[in-house]
């Protein structure tokens, strides 16, 4: 028999063009979602009336300006459930295009993911706050605030994790909001080695923007997002055989979260 002709677009390197493509609109949705928390850094320096974003504690808006960025954050989360679903279904092979991924994910699950994202966002800005309070640097000669430092840092950093893993779940499954609440707590200990790469990916994006420049995070947000993604594959797959039960292709409904299309 003779061997089947390679249809046009299924070899590897057209596939590869495909993701990398794909990467890239996502990137581009996710800084336009975020428009206002990139610009953040030159709001904040125009509202201290400085050229840069360089603001003290000691300045009398000080309060005002952290209200901003605090303010900017907010609609991060829808931005990246939609960018989960989007990327998802591109890693799957399954996309219909990244921008009307994208756009149907932020739509179907924005309300949602506002109130997922809003109390990890609330429990992060209380985490900043206590760490721009403590006075000083990482000083050798005060164990106590170096500890302190390493320890807030250390727990903004799970709580972060925990954040993008429920609007993972969230871009995947139909779980109710308190679940998806419980399973992001849980994952971080259940899928341990999932949950130390996000951490790590997120780390090392902090390290970068504030290393270098958050203007930097115009060209990572979909790399990113991606690795995330990629790295977070097989906790979506233990989740769908342990925590559900809906079959899309069963005739009956079933009792569990279905997985969304």
């Amino acid at each position: 028999m003779a061997q089947k002709k390679a249809e046009y677009g299924s070899g590897p390197l057209f596939r590869a063009a495909g993701v990398v493509y794909g990467v890239m609109v996502a990137d581009v949705l996710l800084v336009v979602a975020n428009i206002l928390l990139v610009l953040a850094p030159l709001l904040v320096a125009l509202s201290a009336g400085m050229p840069t974003a360089s603001v003290s504690r000691s300045d009398p808006g000080y309060g005002a300006q952290l209200g901003l960025v605090l303010l900017a954050f907010i609609p991060v989360g829808p931005s990246v459930a939609a960018a989960a679903y989007a990327l998802n279904r591109l890693l799957a092979g399954e996309e219909t295009g990244v921008f009307r991924d994208f756009i149907h994910g932020y739509r179907a699950n924005f309300r949602q993911a506002l109130a997922v994202w809003l109390p990890y966002l609330a429990v992060m800005a209380v985490i900043v706050t206590n760490l721009l309070l403590l006075p000083g640097s990482l000083d050798a000669g005060n164990p106590g605030q170096s500890a302190a430092r390493v320890g807030l840092l250390g727990l903004g950093l799970l709580v972060a994790t925990a954040g993008v893993t429920a609007l993972l779940l969230l871009s995947r499954f139909a779980f109710r909001t308190r679940d998806l609440y419980r399973l992001s707590l849980y994952c971080l200990g259940g899928r341990a080695r999932v949950s130390l790469g996000n951490a790590a990916i997120l780390f090392i994006a902090a390290f970068l923007l504030t290393a270098t420049t958050a203007g930097l995070l115009i060209f990572i947000a979909g790399p990113l997002m991606f690795l995330i993604c990629l790295n977070s594959r097989p906790l979506l797959k233990f989740i769908q055989q342990k925590f559900t039960t809906a079959d899309p292709g069963a005739q009956e409904p079933s009792a569990g979260p279905a997985r969304k299309a």
